[in-house]
This record gives C-alpha cells, structure tokens and sequence, in this order.
C-alpha cells in the first residue's frame, strides 16, 4: 500500500475544512485535505456564505454594542435548557480570535452585515445587526488554475448559472423592471456574467459561499497547501489508542496518509445518509420523504469512521438539523434540484398552508423555525410539506420559488412545478388541498391584511421579519392580502441545509467519547461535529461560523497554540 506523510490531514474541505487547514499550515505544520468529490468547497461553496460570530473584530471596530455577556443572555434565551456555557465559552474565545487571524493574518475580507438581524433581536441580549459577517465578492482570477475546482452553483440556486449576492444585489433583482436603478444594475451583472460564460464558459464574479471558498482556497494554495479531489477517506488509522492518520483511495489505489499531529474530519455531516437520517430525525425522512441540498456527497462518513475508533455521535439535540424549506425544479433531463425558499417565506402576500388548507404558523418566522413549525404539527403529513399561496401582486414583485415574474412561467406550470388559476377554488382543485378551508383561510387573512395585521400568527411584528419581507409594502413588511387573480400554489418540503448532529467535541474541537474524554489525534467540525447551538439557530450562518471557529481551535491545539492571535 502507498504511503503519504503529513503533519495534519483535514477529510473534507468546506469551510471547517479550509479553517483547519489554513490555521496549521500557517503555523507551520505540513497539512493535506483530501476531498471525495471532483471539486471542492462542499456545502459552503453553495450557501450563502455567512458566519454568525457574536463580539467579532470587525462589529467592535464599529461599535454595535455587543458584549459577550449579551451574547451569552441571547443564547441563554434561545437555547434554553439545551445551553452549553463551556462550549458556548469556547465560541465566543475562538469565534473572535477567528476572525482577527483570517482577517490580518490570512488576508480574507470580511464586512459585518448592518441589515441582518440575529433571528430573534427581541430576546435579551440579540443584536440588530454585526453578527453575522460574510466574505466579500471577489474575481476568480484569485484562484488562477483551481477556479476549475472551485465546486459551482446548482442552477437552482443562481440566476441563469449566474451567482447573486444575497446583499444588495437580492433587493436590485426583486426591483427588476420596476426599478430603473435596479433593472440597470441586474442587466450590468447579467452582461458581465454572459461575457465570462462566453470566452471562460462559466461566470468569474464570486459571491456568497463560492466568494468565502474561493478566498480561503486561494489563501491555502498560496501557502502551497494540497489538495486531493477524487479522493475518498476510507478508514482511520489508529496505535495504541490515538488517530495517527486515515486510508484513502486515490487513483484506484489506497494510500496510508499518516498526520503526525492528528487527522480532522470535516465531511459534511450525514444529510443524504438516508439510514442514519431516519434513525435521528423525528419526521418521515426516506429518500423520498425528505430533501437536502448539502453537497451529494455528505453521507456521513465522518461519523461513521469515528464511530469505529470509539467517538460518541451526540442525539441530544432539540432539532437534528438546519431546517429549510425546499422546493424540487424539474430538469429539461428528467432530473430535479432543490431550491431553498428562506426569501419567499416572510413576503407580504404570501401566505403557507397544510394540504388541509390552514395556516400553521407565522411565514416571518426564521427558515429554520418555520420549518420546525411545520414538522411538529399534527396535520403535516407525509411527506412533511406544505404550499406557498400568493396572488398576482405578491408575485409580480417577488417571484415564487424557481418561477421567476420576469421568465415565462408555462414549462413550469405545465410541469407541475407551480399551479395557477384564477380563483382560490379552482387553485385549491388544481393543487390537491381542500378548496373549503383554504378559501375560508384566504378570506380571514384577508380581512385584516388590508391593516397590516395578522391576529392569529401575529406576523410582521419583529425585526428579522422586516428583514425578510418588503419594507415599502404599504400595509406591514410581511403582511398584504391576497385579492388579485390569477394565484399561484408550490408544494415544499421539510428539507435541510446541513446537520446539527454529530461527533460530541470539546471546546479545542477534539472528538470525544461517551465518558468525554477525548481521543488523541482526532478532531471533527463543521457539520460532522455536533454543533455548539444544540439544534438552534441564532442567526444567518449558525453553520459556517461554528465550523470555522473549531476548524480554527483544532488547528490551534495540534499547532500548540501558535497562530493565537488576541482575544475579545
């Protein structure tokens, strides 16, 4: 068998992955990341690219307010009886020296949001705006050759292959056509992308999770880290207790990789292991039951090697996962690919109902508590799901789903994708929910929409929920009746966005067993460690900032803390 020496291999390279690799490489360690698929970036790359960091660098440099001892009332509030203050602790520590090590010491430009909101500003101690921060955009020419690598965006989740950033570019597309401003600059980034299409066959302006991957994979290659796609971790390597490396198929032959410091898994979780899935998840999560749009590799790999060495993959989560909902689009090849609605949710005249036609809670609500909504109710069925309804206006503006005001809907309506139809009845009819009930669920909306309220869901009433729906709207950001024909009805699923649970980890991100003590030359982050929040969500990038900031910590300890950088 062939055999690779290195100081620190990384399985996996999204976020976590990168983080892990980057700190050690920079602090002098030789340091491999070996990545199953043909690209790299993982989930990260299609996300959209934002890390939830409370008391960051860069929201004290502008002095937003936040103190750890807010951020721990926040959690507190959030959390509940699942709050872990030692790793919680952790968090806040490495979250911090985190970001002052990629910003200063690695060179990654990041810029703290002033419009996204924690999901819950109202509890003691949330935050209006600083927490959440993202990469800035950036050329692909940072990457040079390994732009080829660089895992691409699914056309569902992008504008004709075209990236969007979920800044100001996401408001501009709403106005598009009805904005001079914004019909100038969408048309702008459209030319610019049909040019890069044209002489390179793919766009080169990097936004989101494709702007963050592609400037820590630039930052990793500069140091001139490696990379192996292609490349499957097959087994851990153990002596006398501690992890001193993996087997790896590469080239159609295995090779020993030993990591004289200690092996990280960062695989992604286990989305698409459909057996473990339906072992952890409390609703109906078959292959047909249930939709992810993590990477297709993410089957749990991670958990499953560190199973076999002894590790503990914790359950104990008040939800298994990130909940989003999703939608499949039909193909032109019969294929299908999921589409996330988190932007279509909280729009004023858009309401979301059972197949029994009643409403089962406030659409303003965070994607992933909505979704919890849904699963947790008596008549969500199987599959879980539900449909998006909205009129003619709603959905001039905002579009539903995949079916975008400005493209021609026909394909999809004759794909089954959308209904439409000039009454709420014949709507109900074409769709399979009951005509009765949602006719008298649109008529009650109605009746207070048109003052902006909403009595029984109390919709419209927070800042995220502002955040999420449209502030011109002139009756509440979130809230506007259903009257103009002809109406529209998707059906979507109870999907996710990556894992909560996995491999219990101390606050250093080394993996544990159930004793807690933790295994010599193991660590997990990302989606294949159990997260900090324990089935929460803070706010936007509850995924990508835990994954970072232990990527980061684990990289610290095999590295006997030599990239610390100062704390908050």
């Amino acid at each position: 068998m062939n055999k690779h020496e290195c100081d620190v291999l990384v399985v996996g390279s999204g976020a976590g992955g990168f983080s892990a690799a980057i700190t050690a490489a920079k602090a002098g360690l030789d340091v491999l990341i070996v990545e199953k698929a043909s690209v790299f970036g993982g989930t990260t790359a299609t996300s959209g690219g934002f890390l939830w960091i409370p008391v960051n660098p860069l929201a004290a440099r502008e002095n937003y307010g936040d103190t750890p001892e807010r951020a721990i009332d926040y959690l507190k509030q959030l959390c509940g009886e699942d709050f872990d203050p030692v790793m919680v602790d952790a968090y806040l520590r490495h979250g911090f020296a985190m970001v002052e090590f990629f910003a200063s010491k690695v060179g990654i430009s990041f810029s703290a949001t002033t419009r996204m909101t924690d999901y819950h500003p109202e509890y003691p101690g949330g935050q209006k705006m600083g927490r959440s921060i993202q990469a800035s955009p950036v050329s692909a020419s940072i990457l040079g050759k390994e732009f080829k690598r660089l895992r691409p965006l699914p056309r569902e989740l992008a504008l004709f292959g075209m990236g969007v950033s979920s800044g100001s570019d996401l408001r501009h597309l709403y106005k598009f056509g009805r904005s001079l401003k914004s019909t100038l600059r969408v048309t702008t980034l459209l030319a610019k992308y049909g040019w890069d299409r044209l002489v390179y066959g793919r766009g080169r302006s990097l936004v989101n999770g494709n702007a963050l991957v592609a400037r820590l994979a630039a930052a990793y290659f500069a140091d001139g880290g490696k990379l192996w796609t292609l490349s499957p971790a097959m087994e851990l390597l153990t002596e006398s207790g501690r992890v001193t490396g993996a087997v790896v198929h590469r080239r159609g032959s295995l090779v020993e990789v030993h990591a004289r410091r200690g092996v990280v898994l960062a695989s992604g979780g286990f989305s698409h292991d459909v057996d473990r899935r339906q072992k952890v998840f409390r609703h109906p999560a078959g292959h047909e039951d249930h939709v992810s749009i993590v990477a297709p590799g993410n089957v749990g790999d991670g958990a499953r090697m560190a199973e076999q060495v002894g590790a503990y993959v914790d359950e104990a989560s008040s939800n298994p996962a990130a909940w989003m909902p999703i939608s499949k689009v039909p193909r032109p090849d019969g294929s299908w690919g999921g589409i996330i609605h988190s932007v279509n949710q909280g729009k004023p005249g858009t309401i979301a109902v059972l197949r029994n036609g009643k409403r089962f809670t406030d659409e303003s609500l965070s994607y992933h508590e909505f979704v919890e909504s849904l699963i947790n109710h008596p008549d969500a069925g199987r599959p879980v799901g539900a449909f998006f309804i909205c009129d003619h206006e709603a959905f001039s503006r905002y579009g539903l789903g995949y079916a975008k005001p400005f493209l021609p809907i026909g394909p999809l309506v004759r794909s089954g994708y959308i209904s439409r139809a000039d009454t709420i009845r014949e709507l109900a009819s074409q769709a399979g929910i009951d005509a009765h009930s949602l006719q008298a669920t649109v008529d009650a909306y109605n009746a207070h929409a048109e003052q902006g309220r909403d009595p029984m869901f109390g919709k419209g009433q927070n800042a995220y929920g502002a955040y999420l729906g449209d502030e011109t709207n002139p009756y509440n950001a979130n809230v506007a009746p259903l009257r103009r024909a002809p109406f529209y009805a998707l059906w979507f699923y109870a999907g996710d966005v990556g894992t909560f649970v996995g491999i219990r980890i101390d606050g250093e991100g080394r993996a544990t067993r159930r004793d807690g003590t933790a295994i010599e030359g193991l660590y997990a982050v990302g989606n294949d460690s159990a997260n900090v929040f324990r089935g929460h969500y803070p706010g936007a990038g509850s995924l990508i900032g835990p994954a970072m900031t232990f990527g980061f910590a684990a990289a610290r300890h095999m590295s006997g803390g030599q990239t610390a950088s100062t704390g908050s």
